[in-house]
């Protein structure tokens, strides 16, 4: 649910949200490259650590700090499946696997906390990728949020009802979840349905190409934040 979350956008008058949705992308794809590149502990400690900077920048280091909460398990998972499968027999790789599943899961959330979908959507067509695959996209990154709050809705609606979620053995836990995909799947297919009406009553999918309110122009405070990250991207690798 916490990963659900850092898809809910909340506009903030910051630096970050001020400057360009592609240099926030440029970012983003900047520090998940680091990870997969670094092979060391420290390094994955510098890629995480300078998420969070940006993420405090941005007032939003509680929703990243809590993202990263919600990824631990799996990074332990994946922590502990190499150590004990892996080819070696150290601890470092599997440690430098597990730091680099975090330092991507900060890197790419951090782009869609900061990210609206209008600005999504600006930015995959400026990449001249076509508007039904951008309109998709923007529509499932739109509707993640939404979905947490479904998910949520319908629990507290079982648990009113006297299903216990939380009680029992796993395999209670699980079949008692189960019960959730039901109610769950007949809402979104209502909503996706209200979605596709919408979408046809203002016109979408017409020949005719839409003009934008809105166009993407890089400011000067842009580039200073692409130099900077170029020395940073420097310094990173020089170490």
């Amino acid at each position: 649910m916490e990963a659900l979350r850092a898809f809910r956008f909340k506009r903030e008058n910051t630096v970050i949200d001020r400057a360009d949705p592609r240099v926030r992308a440029l970012l983003s794809v900047s520090l998940a490259a680091l990870s997969l590149y670094a092979q060391s502990i420290e390094k994955q400690l510098l890629i995480i650590l300078t998420a969070l900077a940006v993420a405090a920048a941005a007032r939003r280091l509680k929703r990243l700090a809590g993202v990263i909460k919600a990824a631990l398990p799996l990074s332990a998972m994946i922590f502990a499946l190499n150590w004990l499968f892996g080819p070696g027999t150290g601890l470092v790789q599997p440690l430098v696997l597990a730091l680099r599943f975090l330092a991507l899961s900060a890197s790419l959330s951090l782009f869609f906390m900061t990210t609206s979908p209008d600005e999504l959507s600006l930015l995959l067509e400026s990449m001249r990728l076509p508007r039904e695959y951008s309109m998709l996209v923007t529509m499932s990154f739109r509707f993640v949020p939404t979905l947490a709050l479904d998910v949520e809705a319908v629990m507290h609606a079982l648990q009113s009802r006297g299903l216990e979620l939380e009680r029992g053995s796993i395999t209670r836990r699980v079949k008692n979840y189960l019960y959730l995909m039901v109610p769950l799947i007949v809402h979104e297919v209502r909503r996706s349905l209200m979605a596709a009406e919408a979408l046809e009553a203002r016109g979408f999918g017409s020949p005719r190409k839409p003009s934008r309110y809105r166009e993407l122009r890089a400011k000067t405070s842009d580039y200073l934040f692409i130099a900077l990250l170029a020395a940073y991207i420097v310094l990173f690798l020089a170490l």
